[in-house]
């Protein structure tokens, strides 16, 4: 898109957002009531978040020294997010890119770190890590949308998490049964062949038990050739409140899904035919079963206990076509079958105290899980079959401490530290000279101050560090070529300074200034090129470097009409020079890849009359380099602005209450590309390089109803 038709874009979007704002009617009897009774106005809402491990006590947003955001299920249905990564895409300090080509598995990191080979952003669900235990990235399509009751982004490391979170993490919460009993259906449809059906039911059982349950089918036939989806998701929680103070909770996920993988295309073809699939074939196949128990006991003294235990399966099949290793040779195929088996707990003692002005929260508790897991791959290519057998196993220990210091009304001090000692042990079953065991232990700090200038506004600073250990793929996994069993940890210096402010009725505002200060990211380097084409192996990288400034800016004038505003600065940079290859080197200043400087959405909603609402959502991103040109030799990948609309309207009707929607997903059917990399194409021979992309879905639309039983048949 040329400069000029983005800026009539967005500037079409302002000009709505300001007719929101402007000339949005304010009731007379609200006015009236005001002029009459000044008091009678109240402040924006106080937004909570919870300040320990696992839930527990609640602190007021704006005590808490750093950034946060928090998504509401009701948020979330608002947005018309279809997708995790859809709804958390919006927030600051957030990048999403698709590098399979589905609408299923974009990828989402924090504050600079997607450039990186493993992801640095940590997932929890019910307070459980989710993440991939062997390469750390997030599989998102086994996290149901519709059982999600709260989504909490935390950006930069934070003590109480600890490792390999050293871009933040996004902490879930799923839902339970509340105190009304509860029962929705809904049936959507859309652009691609995109079906989906949920069912989901809640309540109470008696007086001490509560149950909530849900059930969703997914498919598409995809933008792309051989980009199908089929998933199928269950979920279930039972909660048991025998006293008071007493609370149990037990719940189950379900997932089962095959997602076709249509991948990156020359970017000569993506441009002309960007639904085409270069190599046709590459799919996954996914099964997961995930059970946690929960327990919070209120103790006499100002105690609270809490606990939680968790046992998850997942069992993967992939299959990969790629390029032929030779010219004119057949394409090469590899099935990788995976299963990865994890469980373990956390538990957390916490204790409240108040003193006159002075009211102060200690969290102390443990953590320790266990993951064991193999993989058996087979490849077949022109050189003939190539066989992987492993099967590794770790163990996570740790402790962490938490104190937060409310000092009279205007001051709270917030210090904490974390030990984490992670073991991993792995074994080549087919070439066992590859074995090894490494042991990895660090003390994590953390401090943060927070002053009220006024009782709705504030300024923080904060100190932390993080670390990310080495995967086993990193440490043992390619053997002499490639792996390097003298890996150290990745290690993170974290320092920002933040306002924040409740604007009287209508408006709130958060900015944060952040730089992180990184050492030894593992990149695979080279050190004498020229002399030995055999020397390239993953090293640490002494030093690199993120920044940025992150604004937030929600509006809510009136109740017919709000607009929210995220804009976010990243700067990512090596800080040390180092060798990719004979022919590559990067150098002290050159931006990691895949990490956009500017990034801004601007989200308008209007509520004309009751039950109808219309949204426009535009999102822009800059320039980016591509994966594997971390030299900064190559063509960026063009910046894109996408724009989204939405329209629901919901209306009572005899039994319960119906609404329908309509989303229109790219309204402009620009033709752009989140992702990409700079890598050779074996096809030309030579060792010739090429840039390949994965193209984003054009234009597309999605529709359906939803009934909420007010009442029941039985």
């Amino acid at each position: 898109m040329s400069a000029k038709v983005f800026s009539a874009v967005f500037a079409t979007i302002c000009t709505f957002l300001t007719c929101i704002v402007q000339i949005a009617p304010v009731r007379a009897e609200e006015v009236a009531d005001h002029e009459e009774n000044p008091s009678s106005v109240q402040e924006f809402p106080v937004t909570f978040v919870y300040g320990t491990r696992l839930p527990d006590s609640q602190e007021n947003v704006l005590a808490v020294p750093g950034k946060r955001t928090i998504l509401s299920a009701e948020d979330i249905q608002k947005s018309g997010a279809t997708t995790v990564q859809e709804a958390v895409s919006q927030a600051t300090g957030v990048v999403m890119y698709n590098q399979v080509g589905n609408a299923f598995e974009q990828t989402i990191d924090l504050r600079g770190f997607n450039g990186n080979p493993v992801s640095s952003t940590s997932v929890f669900v019910d307070g459980v890590r989710v993440n991939d235990p062997e390469f750390g990235f997030i599989n998102f399509d086994l996290i149901p949308l519709e059982t999600i009751e709260r989504i909490e982004i935390i950006p930069s490391s934070s003590a109480i998490f600890g490792r390999n979170a050293m871009g933040g993490v996004i902490n879930i919460l799923t839902k339970r049964g509340s105190e009304e009993r509860q029962m929705t259906g809904e049936i959507a449809s859309g652009s691609f062949s995109r079906q989906r059906y949920t069912f989901n039911t809640g309540g109470p059982m008696g007086k001490k038990v509560d149950y909530y349950g849900s059930f969703s089918r997914e498919r598409e036939e995809g933008y792309r050739d051989e980009s199908a989806a089929k998933l199928s998701r269950g979920f279930g929680k039972l909660g048991y409140s025998p006293v008071e103070g007493t609370d149990l909770t037990a719940s189950f996920t379900y997932v089962k899904d095959n997602l076709e993988q249509a991948g990156s295309l020359p970017r000569d073809i993506a441009g002309n035919n960007p639904k085409a699939n270069f190599t046709p074939g590459d799919f996954v196949d996914r099964e997961n079963n995930f059970v946690r128990l929960t327990a919070s006991q209120v103790i006499p003294g100002g105690f609270t206990f809490t606990g939680n235990g968790f046992f998850r399966r997942v069992q993967q099949e992939s299959f990969l076509v790629s390029q032929p290793f030779t010219v004119g040779g057949n394409n090469s195929t590899s099935q990788n079958l995976v299963d990865t088996k994890s469980w373990g707990g956390t538990f957390q003692l916490s204790h409240e105290l108040e003193v006159g002005d002075i009211r102060n929260v200690l969290a102390v508790g443990g953590e320790v899980a266990w993951n064991d897991f193999g993989n058996r791959l087979l490849s077949q290519s022109d050189f003939g079959p190539f066989n992987i057998r492993r099967k590794s196993e770790e163990e996570a220990t740790a402790i962490f401490v938490q104190d937060t210091v409310h000092l009279f009304s205007n001051v709270v001090l917030v210090g904490g530290f974390r030990y984490d000692r992670s073991e991993l042990d792995f074994r080549d079953l087919l070439t066992p000279t590859n074995d090894g065991r490494k042991v990895y232990t660090r003390i994590t700090p953390r401090g943060g101050i927070t002053y009220f200038l006024m009782p709705q506004t504030s300024v923080y600073f904060s100190y932390s560090q993080g670390f990310r250990i080495p995967t086993n793929d990193e440490l043992f996994a390619q053997g002499t070529f490639g792996s390097n069993p003298n890996l150290k940890a990745v290690r993170s210096h974290n320092f920002e300074l933040g306002f924040k402010s409740n604007i009287s009725t209508w408006g709130e505002l958060e900015i944060a200034v952040y730089q992180l200060n990184i050492r030894n990211e593992i990149f695979f380097t080279c050190i004498s090129c020229d002399f030995s084409p055999m020397d390239g192996q993953n090293r640490n990288v002494n030093k690199s470097r993120r920044r940025g400034v992150e604004l937030t800016l929600k509006v809510q004038p009136n109740k017919y009409g709000d607009v929210v505003v995220n804009y976010t600065y990243t700067e990512a940079q090596f800080r040390s020079r180092f060798n990719i290859s004979s022919t590559r080197v990067v150098d002290v200043g050159d931006s990691f890849p895949l990490v956009p400087k500017n990034r801004l959405s601007v989200t308008g909603t209007a509520y004309p009359v009751t039950g109808l609402s219309l949204s426009l959502s535009g999102l822009y991103a800059s320039t980016q380099f591509l994966q594997g040109d971390e030299s900064n030799n190559q063509d960026r990948l063009a910046g894109y602005f996408v724009l989204n609309g939405r329209m629901a309207y919901e209306h009572a009707v005899p039994g319960g209450i119906l609404k329908g929607f309509l989303s229109v997903n790219n309204l402009l059917n620009n033709n752009y590309f989140t992702s990409g990399i700079y890598a050779a194409n074996r096809i030309t021979g030579g060792g010739a390089t090429q840039q390949f992309v994965v193209p984003a879905p054009g234009i597309g639309f999605f529709a359906g109803v939803n009934y909420r039983f007010e009442s029941f048949p039985f």
